[in-house]
């Protein structure tokens, strides 16, 4: 009678095993053969962007202050951030982002403005302006290339340090968002910050969106470690990786305490499988988003009394 028992649960226990497994394998395919797109914020706290004070050398008003709250991420590749503003006189506008860890970069101030010329540039901001890495020039080149008075072109733009600078066209040197925004952590609220920074011209922003993008490039480790239910090693255990942009599944053999480790693109989606000879395994398949090195990504056996039968 108990080996009866016993073998009515072992076949349990094998329906509930490869019923999970043709769950994880249905979710593992959609998750796979998603593309990866970029995550969005819509930007809050739109308004005028209040005048600045006369005098020289300028004297920036109160910001307005446009915020996005960012959560779930990982880590950060890229990042880029469009608005629709209209302001007279684009010389008056300071306009800097700032990440939750008060990292603050200047995406274009003071454009036009030079020793001699301290207020700048005298064209206007009417549309949606993009900074963003992937620009094909800096703004200081798009307001020298229209007359004054009249609206610099919508579109994407390098970023640039703030004047003054001389020549106005390109303009001081180029600086790159990704390289002072990506990383780990972007998870909380990014700011915006408009700044008009003379007196008697105004303007207001209508709306904005932050992308922030996983990494694109780069190496990370996927590391772990195969072991018993009572946390001993388990020897020559076959752990393999697949999914991401891998032309085919990767494979290492467990060491003499079980650990295993992978070198892959981060950025990522990756499934790992496990198998063993001697053992089962509860979880045998993990499915993990690499932004960067992830360690600790351990499978744990079965007890040896739950361990399913053999064919």
């Amino acid at each position: 009678m108990e080996a009866f028992s016993r073998s009515n649960g072992v076949r349990a226990y094998r329906a509930k095993f490869l019923a999970t497994r043709l769950w994880l394998a249905a979710l593992l395919l959609v998750v796979l053969t998603a593309p990866a797109f970029p995550a969005f914020y819509n930007g809050t706290n739109f308004g005028a962007i209040p005048d600045g004070n006369a005098g020289a050398p300028p004297q920036c008003g109160p910001a307005r202050d446009v915020t996005f709250n960012v959560g779930g991420l990982i880590s950060a590749g890229s990042a880029s951030v469009a608005f629709t503003m209209t302001h007279s006189y684009i010389g008056d506008l300071q306009i800097s982002l700032i990440a939750p860890d008060a990292t603050s970069m200047i995406l274009m101030s003071r454009v036009g403005a030079t020793n001699t010329v301290p207020f700048g540039d005298t064209s206007n901001m009417s549309g949606t302006y993009t900074f963003s890495d992937t620009g094909a020039g800096g703004i200081w080149a798009a307001a020298a290339g229209v007359n004054g008075n009249q609206n610099i072109p919508a579109g994407t733009y390098l970023t640039q340090v703030a004047g003054p600078f001389s020549p106005v066209n390109p303009g001081p040197a180029f600086t790159s968002m990704n390289a002072v925004f990506g990383g780990p952590s972007p998870n909380g609220i990014w700011t915006l910050r408009f700044a008009d920074c003379a007196a008697s011209d105004t303007g207001s922003v209508t709306a904005a969106t932050l992308t922030l993008q996983g990494p694109l490039a780069g190496e990370a480790v996927v590391s772990g470690r195969v072991a018993t239910a009572d946390g001993a090693g388990i020897k020559n255990a076959v752990v393999r990786i697949s999914g991401g942009n891998l032309s085919e599944p990767m494979r290492t053999i467990t060491g003499p305490f079980g650990y295993y480790s992978f070198e892959v693109p981060a950025g990522q989606t990756y499934v790992l499988s496990v198998a063993s000879k001697r053992y089962f395994f509860q979880e045998s398949i993990r499915l993990v988003n690499v932004g960067e090195d992830f360690a600790d990504l351990d499978f744990v056996a079965l007890p040896t009394n739950v361990r399913m039968a053999p064919e």
